[in-house]
């Protein structure tokens, strides 16, 4: 069987790409990639993403000072009650902790910051992600279960616990792609995403560096849980190099040749990432080698600006997966908490879609 390397393709013009040498370039094209840290970033225009990346950083840790220095400020007032002052002063050390830490694990891969320009926003794997590092890497140690829950439920759908070759996309912060390969029969592991806030965090932790995060919230029900700084962890040790991959890619077109994988997963995705689903899973049929399976395991939360029309019901999105070429058989749908934080107690339900599709010959 080829490598998973061997199976790389040209982000831009398809052609086989080689990741083993210290310089990514096509041979067919000359685009030239680099590695973020040790995370292959194959994109079209790897160079723009990298500029974006550290002016999102530079916004970020603009910000998040001002909003430090602010709670300090107000902290200072001398007719706060002493209480109130405790509140301020633990929320902008847990914003100051917090900040530090992405930029000692990111911003060191990324090089540093840049200066944001007007239309710069701030980075989504921070201001709408980062709870699924602490989700992920810590909370199952202070009795979340929200981790076990998803393994649970695509076990519960699975015609088979050897899901081989697989794919992960937009897999984030990484703990289900990671649980997927220890427990139901990974052999070889490629997690996409386009998004390095979160990823280079992962990676440090799946090849088993102990990485701390802070968590702080504004919403206080005791002073002492106003933050909390957690020990981000691989509870089942570290994965190598060799079986678990990271590539910073397009998860809407991977970059990899067809009939790759065994498996594809979609963990939280196809309702939010592709603006023409149809198109989308027909790359995911591409992929997958004769006899593989698609696994989907997530909401029907579709973005605000989506067309209604455009905001699949779960027969509608069967249908459409019949349209290209999958067959769904065992499938289950069930309300699950998401998000519920030790530390505030807070979290949501959100109604979860889990099945398993095989394309059709």
């Amino acid at each position: 069987m080829e490598q998973l390397r061997q199976r790389l393709r040209c982000a831009r013009c398809g052609a086989a790409l080689e990741t083993d040498t210290p310089d990514i370039a096509c041979s067919r094209c000359g685009q030239k990639y680099f590695r973020l840290g040790r995370i292959p970033v194959l994109l079209p225009r790897p160079d723009d993403h990298l500029t974006l990346w550290r002016r999102q950083l530079g916004l970020l840790m603009a910000q998040s000072r001002q909003m430090a220095g602010a709670l300090e400020a107000e902290a200072g007032n001398p007719e706060l009650a002493e209480g109130a002052k405790l509140r301020l002063n633990a929320l902008a050390h847990g914003v100051r902790d917090q900040l530090r830490q992405i930029v000692d694990v990111v911003g060191s891969a990324l090089g540093g910051p840049l200066e944001p320009q007007e239309n710069t926003g701030l980075p989504r794997g921070v201001v709408e992600y980062s709870y699924l590092l602490y989700r992920d890497w810590a909370w199952e140690r202070a009795g979340n279960r929200e981790c076990q829950q998803s393994i649970d439920s695509i076990r519960s759908v699975v015609t088979t616990e050897k899901l081989g070759r697989m794919l992960v996309v937009g897999a984030g912060a990484c703990r289900l792609a990671y649980d997927l390969h220890r427990f139901l029969g990974g052999t070889e592991t490629a997690v996409v995403d386009i998004d390095p806030f979160l990823f280079v965090f992962a990676e440090a932790i799946v090849r088993g560096a102990v990485v701390q995060f802070t968590e702080a919230s504004t919403t206080v029900q005791e002073l002492s849980r106003v933050a909390r700084t957690w020990d981000l962890t691989a509870p089942d040790g570290p994965l190598g190099e060799d079986v678990f991959h990271f590539f910073l890619a397009n998860g809407l077109s991977p970059p990899f040749a067809d009939g790759t994988f065994d498996t594809v997963v979609t963990p939280w995705f196809i309702d939010q990432v592709p603006p023409d689903l149809p198109v989308f899973l027909t790359a995911v049929h591409r992929l997958l080698r004769p006899g593989g399976r698609w696994i989907n395991h997530g909401p029907l939360i579709y973005p605000v600006d989506a067309p209604i029309s455009r905001r699949y019901s779960r027969e509608e999105l069967f249908d459409l997966a019949a349209g290209a070429g999958f067959r769904i058989e065992p499938w289950r749908g069930d309300s699950q908490r998401h998000l519920v934080s030790p530390l505030t107690e807070r979290g949501k339900m959100e109604w979860v879609l889990t099945f398993e599709a095989q394309p059709l010959k």
